[in-house]
Parts: structure tokens; C-alpha cells; sequence
């Protein structure tokens, strides 16, 4: 995603930064990561999860979680891997990498700017994504009741959890009320480090088929998800009939089309010839039908994985046309 030395500037192309990457994004760290980040003192970015608890801003026993101020930065999508004062604490400049690699949320551990196998590359890590993040949620939650909080903490912990993204006059001042950020922690306040580290120490036990039991249905269903978007990544079936897909043309040259299609990051350089074969598959016709009247009439013969690369990538598309 970085440009890189001499890289044409109106190629139609989204580049980051270096210096940033894509780590324009501040995780929301569930306590028991936050736990065994502490616990790590090899971890680099230890050091900034200990600054993040000091600061005290979305400092909660479900974890760790971005100012309001950010988020708002964040969801207008200002600069993200361009602008350094979005940059994640958690990047190490020295080298580029992540300080909390081996600990990472479920939207670091799932996200990529481009995929090997496109839409349907996306589609599997976005389930896994709804996967990871229902279990980090609940995980959490759990842990709050099993080091038991107290009632009013608990009550205090839902309704930050429904408005932790507004915007009030102590949060544009990145403040936190003394009052309301005791009532949060109760019992364990003062002692943040200390219930963060039980927490990983509840956590690092389980086993997957205890994740399921403590775990409520939802997680079980985003699970079944998964596995139905792994059978189709790792399947190379193409459907019988296609259609060409909606795509955006973003620069032409003699050589190639640069196409975006499934997402911006992630263009693809089609040469003319293909884009002109497109139009053959016109929904109607078998997929094997269509590449046999190509290979009649321009003298071409398409094997299966330029179709399944044009599939995955979406310029052919499944088409609800019967014969």
C-alpha cells in the first residue's frame, strides 16, 4: 500500500504513508489482551498499554477503548494511513511494526488492505472478524462477573458501553469525571493493572470448546459463518452461469485497465483483451458453453483459474438467469 520510489501520482492508486500504514486506528483492547500485554514484559508496546490505563481515558473493566474525539476522527475516515496524528500508540516507529502484535484485537488480527483471492478473501476474513470480536466481547463480560465488579459498577460498565462514543464536554477535552470513573471500577479502582492481569490469567486456560460454553448463541452462529466462508475460499468451483460485474475504470493505458471492483484498496490491472471477453458471458449461457464460443470465434482458450481470478475479483459475477 506504500507508493514507494517513483510510483506515478495520478495512476488512480490509494497509497499510505511509511509512517503510518494502516495503523490509523486505536484498538479497542478487551481486559484480558490487555492482561496479557502487561503480563509480557517483552511485549515493546507494553509501555503504551500502561500509559493508556494512566490516562484513564476508556478505561473500563471491559478493556481499553478509543476516546470519543478519535472515534469520531476515525468514522469520518480523515487521513486514515496518511495522516501520523491518527497513528495507532501502539506503532512502533522504529521499524514499522506493531507493538501488541501478539496480542492484537480481533480487527488487527482480520484486516487487510488487498486479498489473494479478492471478494471472496474479503467475505472470509469479515466473518472471522464477527467471529473474533463477539467472543472478545464476551470473554470480557465474562470476566467482569467472575472478578466481580459490584452492581453499581456493572450498571455503570452497560450504560458507558451504549454511549461510549458521545461526544460531551469532558471527552472534546479528553477529561474523564473522578466521580463517574470510581464508580466504574468500585472495589478494583486503583488496582486497574492488577484486575486487567486476572483477567488474562481466567482467559489463557480456556480452551476453544470452553469459549462455547461460556459464550452465548451468537458466537456459535458467527462460527458456523466462518466455516461456510472457508469451504468457499478454499474452493475453486466456478458458477455455472456469469455475468459481467459493476467495476470502476480509475486509468487506461495500452497495456492494461486499472479496475477498481470489491474494494479501492485492491485494484486490479486487466489487459484490453480480457475486458473485451467480458461481455461474452451474458448470463445466459453455460460457463463452459461461453469459453468454448471464445475460443471459436477470437481463438482463446481460458482456463479455470483466469475465470475463477475473474470471479473472485467480481468482473463476472453469478447471474440468477436460468437456460
Amino acid at each position: 500500500m506504500c507508493a514507494g520510489a517513483g510510483a506515478p501520482a495520478s495512476d488512480g492508486s490509494l497509497f499510505y504513508d511509511e509512517a503510518v500504514k494502516c495503523c490509523s486506528y486505536v484498538p479497542a483492547l478487551p481486559n484480558f489482551l490487555v492482561g496479557r500485554i502487561l503480563a509480557a514484559d517483552s511485549e515493546p508496546g507494553r509501555g503504551s498499554v500502561v500509559d493508556r490505563i494512566g490516562r484513564v481515558i476508556g478505561v473500563v473493566p471491559l478493556g481499553l477503548w478509543p476516546s470519543p474525539v478519535y472515534s469520531l476522527l476515525y468514522d469520518e475516515a480523515l487521513g486514515f494511513g496518511r495522516n501520523t496524528s491518527l497513528r495507532c500508540p501502539h506503532f512502533v516507529v522504529d521499524g514499522g511494526r506493531c507493538g501488541i502484535w501478539q496480542n492484537r484485537n480481533a480487527t488487527c488480527v482480520s484486516w487487510f488492505c488487498k486479498h489473494v483471492r479478492g471478494a471472496v478473501g474479503k467475505a472470509f476474513w469479515q466473518a472471522l472478524l464477527g467471529l473474533l470480536r463477539q467472543v472478545e466481547h464476551e470473554l470480557a463480560l465474562w470476566c467482569v462477573l467472575e472478578l466481580d465488579v459490584g452492581t453499581d459498577s456493572l450498571q455503570q460498565a452497560s450504560e458507558w458501553h451504549r454511549n461510549r462514543g458521545t461526544l460531551t464536554h469532558d471527552a472534546l477535552d479528553d477529561r474523564v469525571d473522578p466521580a463517574c470513573y470510581a464508580r466504574h471500577w468500585g472495589a478494583w479502582r486503583g488496582r486497574e493493572q492488577e484486575f486487567f492481569r486476572r483477567c488474562a490469567q481466567l482467559v489463557d486456560p480456556l480452551s476453544w470448546e470452553d469459549v462455547l460454553a461460556i459464550c452465548g448463541p451468537d458466537v456459535r452462529l458467527h462460527a458456523d459463518l466462518t466455516r461456510e466462508c472457508y469451504a468457499r475460499l478454499i474452493s475453486d468451483d466456478i458458477p455455472r452461469f456469469l455475468k459481467p460485474g459493476s467495476l470502476q475504470i480509475v486509468d487506461m493505458n495500452p497495456s492494461a485497465t486499472r479496475i477498481h471492483t470489491y474494494r479501492q484498496t485492491d485494484p486490479l490491472d486487466v489487459p484490453p483483451v480480457i475486458m473485451e471477453l467480458l461481455p461474452y458471458f451474458d448470463g445466459r449461457r453455460a460457463t463452459p458453453d461461453v469459453i468454448s464460443v471464445i475460443a471459436g470465434e477470437r481463438g482463446l482458450r481460458l482456463d479455470h483459474a483466469l475465470v475463477r481470478k475473474l470471479v473472485d475479483f467480481m468482473l463476472l459475477v453469478p447471474s440468477d438467469s436460468t437456460p
